[in-house]
């Protein structure tokens, strides 16, 4: 009988480290280290493990951010396109500033800009937005300009 109770019990030590908690606590852990596409990674598995309220709403954060931090602009502009539905309350401009430089930061400026240009369109006016676009119009690389200019906010 013990022998059942430690494989049960080894069991559940098991289920609980691939859990939502375990998983975001490792996601966190990836995107200090530098392992964006893995903290990504382990953040998508802990929302697949059925995470939920706080829990699901970090792990939304850490698995944008390393896929912002990975230059996966695609998958970034799918996310927040997804959470605008049950996490809108959430979504802010400030979120789309700080994806935009995190993108930038992982190599894709242009995808940076098209996240910047996503946000004004989810939140027209919104002064982070703004700001944020108007400090690339000065302080920019051409391309970035160019890019500006593509989807006109240069003329």
């Amino acid at each position: 009988m013990s022998r059942a109770l430690a494989l049960v019990l080894l069991g559940l030590l098991c289920a609980c480290g691939s859990g939502p908690e375990a998983q975001l606590e490792k996601a966190q852990k990836l995107l200090a280290s530098g392992d964006y596409a893995g903290a990504a990674a382990a953040a998508s598995e802990g929302l697949a493990a059925g995470a939920e309220g706080p829990t699901a709403w970090r792990l939304e954060l850490a698995a944008l951010e390393g896929e912002a931090r990975s230059g996966k602009t695609a998958d970034v502009v799918a996310r927040l396109e997804r959470l605008a539905g049950p996490w809108s309350a959430q979504l802010t401009g400030a979120l789309y500033v700080q994806t935009a430089g995190q993108l930038k930061e992982g190599g894709d400026p242009a995808g940076a800009i098209g996240v910047l240009d996503v946000g004004v369109r989810r939140y027209p006016g919104d002064v982070d937005i703004t700001r944020a676009i108007e400090q690339l119009k000065t302080s920019g690389s051409d391309a970035e300009l160019e890019r500006l200019r593509s989807l006109g906010y240069v003329e």
